[in-house]
């Protein structure tokens, strides 16, 4: 996919935001006219920004508070051949763990569907649509999902483990000067261009989260 070809995407795509919700098929119907390889970018990527719109209508800190007591209780367990060693973050869409791999011998960075959302059908076919699109990337600044599995009612992808700090404790703590910044913004351009030219967004980009 071409920059302009991106650009014209999200063009149409933003312009369809700004409409009520019952005149968005429309409208991009309209302006992509003679045009269905673009008419079907942009309806993918209306389709995904109105999943997770609805996922998110909830309070926010409800659902981590939620997530926070589920999460503990896993250190120590066994989940398929991931053993779980400790808890490295919650987020909106479940727990991540540091973990073993029994089978390769190698740390893992494992998330998990919080159990209580295990029968959301719509939230499971989130999570799993997440893993499937993370999966189809390959770029070095990009982190790799090893695999996607279910144990019982768990749903779990075993991600890449990249150990070091985040980009904001490196900035605050070490007071990174602006040539290094640069160069490390420019890694996470890279990245997000890989992503962006396979129709996937991230949506929830900031130095906690590279």
């Amino acid at each position: 996919m071409t920059p302009d070809r991106w650009r014209q995407i999200t063009g149409i795509f933003e312009a369809a935001l700004q409409r009520p919700s019952d005149e968005r098929l429309a409208f991009i119907e309209d302006a992509c006219v003679n045009d269905s390889e673009l008419r079907r970018e942009v309806q993918a990527m209306l389709e995904s920004h109105e999943e997770a719109s609805h996922f998110i209508e909830g309070p926010a800190i409800n659902l981590v508070a939620r997530q926070g007591g589920d999460g503990t209780s896993l250190i120590g367990q066994t989940i398929a051949h991931y053993q779980v060693l400790s808890l490295l973050g919650s987020g909106g869409m479940g727990d991540v763990y540091l973990a073993l791999d029994s089978k390769l011998g190698r740390k893992v960075a494992l998330k998990l569907l919080p159990e209580y959302l295990a029968g959301d059908t719509q939230r499971t076919r989130l999570f799993t649509k997440e893993a499937r699109a993370a999966s189809a990337l390959n770029h070095p600044n990009i982190i790799t999902v090893y695999e996607i599995g279910q144990l019982g009612d768990r749903y779990y992808i075993a991600m890449e483990y990249v150990e070091g700090e985040t980009l904001r404790s490196h900035i605050y703590e070490q007071k990174t000067p602006l040539r290094k910044l640069l160069k490390y913004l420019q890694q996470v351009a890279e990245g997000l261009t890989k992503a962006h030219a396979n129709s996937i967004v991230h949506r929830d980009l900031k130095p906690d989260n590279i």
